[in-house]
């Protein structure tokens, strides 16, 4: 492997590139300070694009003879450049908006976009703050807790929104089987919303204890929702309604990255992170990457999935002998892609906020310096930089990476391959002594194929490669084309030789297993 050096060097990026999900810049508006109930309930009744509503320190809770199902709400959306803001007048001393009893009321509930909700802590609730019809909004600083279900719902055709930097405990006092952190989406079986939730971002934020569901739930009909750099405390997890880990993904092109969870001896925690196959073309395409979980048995899966495809790369266990467990989870080593700087298998924002930062002397959560040396000098620098911002700008991002997948040796002259390569073409590489000649076969495990005469499911297909010849370098390569159900993929050398006579198994060597 080539020796890469980072050269300290301070570039600045466009704002496009450093961040998404960014609130717009908010125009003069109205600032109403309230200090009161009835004023709080009279200015979200009010509210207009630019308002800004400051809460003082203190506890708001409406009438018990309300009767209304939300204790707080507002009806009403800001634009781009005029942001509703809801926030406490001192983040040091928030306000503290509360529902009846946690089996009744949601406490905040907005529909529109465009709104800030920042430092304030709500509580005593059904259901903590209710994001619908929601674009661009953010909810920031917020802490929410001792609510009967879920604590942060976005809902109802909600997408491109931010929850950052919350701290969300006790949850589920009342419902434990739905007392979600974060839930991003409806249940297929919902008739009361829209199901359109995209792109909606959870980031820093501290999940637990007492959370009794799954952390972030992350809904089917859903795409691209991101969850990053939150830590989560498994205490508490009750295991009920398949509220059994951190994260759970029934969605479509999800990435889960950079994250920490401890699971604290809570045995109804059965995983660190979970898909669920809910229906047909749904829990697709997911990523689970540099995550640091501390699961405390090995009978803890890091990711698992049935019927869900997914890319797991990075991801760090403690004990070391927690796996992945599914048919289609892929199990990745690494990715090659010119510009992928942060190695997730694709190009974005991420890749030069990374570089740049890495540049700066800053902690990253990883960098890629082969992917990252566009100018091929086998250093790290401003060049490498600039090309970059210029790939993406000029939007150059339509390659595709070469995926190196996971494998382990079971024996002498024999390899097994990660699960998740049905429908893949796979190369193997394999090396020994220039031109020798390895007679190979490989084979896979069909878990629904079904023996028409004893009805037994399930069959090993054993496949000839025939002699398979080394080149001057001692390298081969062979491309096989899986078929959709293929699990448990091994490779195997039945026997080698070279012009010298035979060869041990231990002389062939399997040096990568690609796809895309």
């Amino acid at each position: 492997m080539k020796r890469f050096t980072a050269i300290l060097i301070a570039v600045s990026l466009t704002g496009a590139m450093l961040s998404a999900n960014s609130p717009a810049v908010r125009a003069d508006g109205t600032q109403i300070t309230v200090s009161s109930t009835a004023q709080l309930l009279a200015a979200l009744q009010n509210v207009r694009a630019g308002d800004e509503i400051i809460i003082r320190e203190g506890i708001y809770k409406p009438d018990a003879s309300n009767g209304k199902w939300r204790a707080f709400e507002a009806v009403a959306s800001g634009t781009e450049d005029q942001h509703i803001i809801i926030r406490s007048e001192d983040p040091e001393k928030p306000a503290t908006l509360c529902g009846l009893t946690p089996e009744s009321k949601c406490v905040l509930y907005i529909t529109g976009s465009f709104w800030e909700i920042r430092d304030l802590k709500i509580s005593t609730g059904c259901k903590g703050i209710f994001l619908a019809q929601s674009e661009h909004s953010v909810i920031s600083g917020c802490e929410v807790f001792d609510i009967g279900a879920e604590a942060v719902h976005i809902v109802d055709d909600s997408s491109y929104n931010l929850v950052e930097n919350c701290v969300i405990h006790d949850t589920g006092l009342y419902q434990p089987q739905y007392g979600e952190g974060v839930y991003i989406g409806s249940a297929m079986n919902s008739t009361e919303y829209g199901f359109e939730c995209h792109y909606n971002t959870v980031r820093g934020c501290q999940f637990g204890p007492n959370i009794t569901a799954d952390h972030v739930d992350i809904k089917e009909f859903t795409y691209g929702n991101l969850v990053e750099y939150c830590t989560f405390d498994g205490t508490g997890i009750k295991g009920q309604n398949g509220g059994d880990s951190f994260v759970e993904v029934k969605g479509n092109d999800a990435i889960v990255r950079y994250n920490t969870g401890y699971r604290n001896g809570c045995e109804k925690q059965l995983y660190g992170f979970d898909m669920s196959n809910q229906l047909d073309d749904w829990g697709r395409n997911n990523k689970f990457y540099d995550n640091k979980l501390y699961l405390d048995s090995e009978e803890v899966n890091i990711v698992k999935g049935w019927k869900c495809y997914a890319e797991c790369c990075r991801n760090t266990a403690d004990p070391a002998s927690c796996t992945y467990f599914g048919n289609r989870v892929l199990s990745v080593r690494g990715y090659v892609l010119a510009g992928d700087a942060n190695e997730d298998g694709q190009l974005d924002y991420i890749d030069p906020a990374f570089l740049r930062d890495k540049l700066l002397g800053r902690e990253v959560p990883h960098i890629s310096p082969e992917n990252a040396d566009l100018s091929g000098d086998s250093s790290l620098n401003a060049a490498d930089l600039t090309m970059l911002k210029r790939k993406l700008l000029q939007n150059d991002t339509k390659e595709k990476a070469q995926i190196y997948v996971d494998f382990r040796k079971e024996e002498s002259g024999k390899w097994r391959m990660t699960d998740g390569l049905g429908t893949k073409t796979v190369t193997f590489r394999v090396s020994s002594k220039p031109d020798a000649g390895l007679n190979m076969g490989w084979g896979y495990w069909d878990p629904y194929y079904v023996d028409a005469e004893t009805g037994k499911q399930g069959k090993w297909n054993q496949l000839s490669l025939g002699t398979v010849k080394l080149n001057a370098d001692g390298i081969a390569e062979m491309i096989v084309e899986l078929p959709p159900d293929a699990t448990n993929v091994a490779l195997e050398v039945y026997s080698a030789s070279d012009s010298a006579g035979k060869l041990d198994k231990d002389e062939v060597t399997l040096d990568a297993v690609i796809t895309s």
